[in-house]
């Protein structure tokens, strides 16, 4: 199935009363957490982006603590707490985002079935209900296994060219006068048969080409050609989510039965020149998250906070290693599964009938996700208390 085919599936998970109740909400939110952030002076505004910095610092310390050693099972916290990678001696080979799918969901139910009964065993509750909707409620795809699937490449000759005086270098768009970017758009897109009928603006397809691999798998499709980033990862996201959750519990005839799924697509390159295409860079009110590229996912944001999936990107991001690496050491790791540790962190973290639904259309995009979570950063700032250290001192002297 291509890319433009792929897209026209979403309607059927997103045309329910529980999305539009999400998308009323959303509004509601983010309108209100920009507004929050418009009334702050600038020393205000400092001290509340220093504490949205602490937090991602965070999430950067449980990802480095997260990352599995062995065969350890739970070593990290909270929604990384359970923590398996699909590894596999040989690279998949897929003709098609339908292969991707089932690869999947096949190793979900291999990897599930694995590693049931020792985390029955580690639980003093009976956690069987718990179990049955599956030891994991998500997975992280890297950006170029998303490519590879939808075949999304181009000859390196049809998007390096001259237009003017400028032979233009996707990889330092930026760098080009605009009248160029323009002009180079409009022939680029012409040569890129992976994205006709896709109806992409200019700085899809510009983020798209900044993320470009030229080192890529040993695969011979790809051979003389570039793999590109995948566009509206968010849509690309919630449609496989769906999709791959259907697969679960058709291969088991039930017996594994999740109640949605998230699924995380992120890139291993650093966020600056995707960012900037994005029109959020040097904006305050669209910070950037380092290390990675962060650029699509499924489930709402109430379901899957935005530093969430933050931190299972950067533990993706380690553990599935480089293209070189895995084929020099024949250890190919094409997703991970994130669980967590008891059913009661899934009650608390996450909204487990949520997390396969619809984020917003398009990709990850910063100025949202942060005005969604200024109101909660405000409400911790502003119920701060005075310390009286001297009152300490005296109690604790008694």
């Amino acid at each position: 199935m291509i890319l433009r085919d792929y897209l026209k599936l979403l309607e059927k998970y997103i045309d329910n009363p529980q999305q539009n109740a999400w998308y009323e909400r959303l509004m509601e939110r983010v309108e209100k957490g920009y507004s929050i952030f418009q009334g702050l002076d600038e020393v205000r505004r400092k001290r509340f982006l220093r504490q949205f910095n602490n937090r991602i610092r965070t999430e950067e310390l449980k990802a480095w603590y997260s990352s599995p050693e062995g065969e350890v099972l739970f070593q990290g916290t909270s929604i990384s707490s359970l923590i398996v990678p699909c590894e596999l001696s040989d690279p998949l080979f897929l003709k098609g985002i339908e292969d991707l799918e089932d690869a999947v969901a096949e190793n979900y139910i291999r990897l599930h079935d694995r590693y049931a009964d020792q985390v029955k065993n580690a639980i003093i509750e009976n956690v069987d209900t718990w179990i049955k909707e599956g030891l994991y409620y998500g997975i992280v795809l890297s950006s170029k296994i998303v490519s590879q699937a939808f075949q999304l490449k181009v000859p390196y000759k049809d998007v390096v060219f001259k237009v003017r005086d400028f032979l233009v270098d996707p990889h330092e768009i930026t760098s080009y006068p605009l009248d160029v970017r323009r002009e180079y758009f409009q022939k680029a897109k012409e040569k890129i048969d992976c994205f006709k009928n896709v109806d992409l603006s200019r700085e899809e397809v510009e983020a798209s080409l900044v993320l470009a691999d030229i080192s890529k798998p040993r695969l011979e499709q790809f051979k003389d050609n570039v793999i590109l980033a995948p566009v509206r990862c968010n849509e690309i996201a919630t449609i496989f989510a769906n999709r791959v959750k259907e697969l679960i519990i058709a291969k088991t005839s039930g017996r594994i039965q999740p109640k949605s799924l998230t699924v995380v697509i992120f890139d291993t390159d650093t966020p600056y020149i995707y960012h900037h295409l994005l029109e959020c860079n040097g904006n305050s009110l669209a910070p950037i998250l380092p290390g990675l590229t962060l650029m699509g996912a499924s489930g709402t944001i109430d379901a899957f906070r935005w530093l969430y999936a933050y931190r299972v990107s950067l533990v993706g991001q380690k553990i599935m290693k480089s293209s070189l690496y895995s084929e020099v050491h024949r250890k190919f790791i094409p997703f991970v599964y994130f669980g967590v540790l008891v059913p009661r962190d899934a009650e608390i973290l996450l909204e487990s009938e949520n997390l396969s639904r619809l984020r917003y259309r398009g990709g990850i995009d910063p100025a949202l996700e942060f005005c969604y979570l200024i109101p909660t950063i405000n409400e911790y700032l502003e119920t701060e208390r005075q310390v009286d250290i001297y009152k300490k001192l005296k109690l604790k002297a008694k």
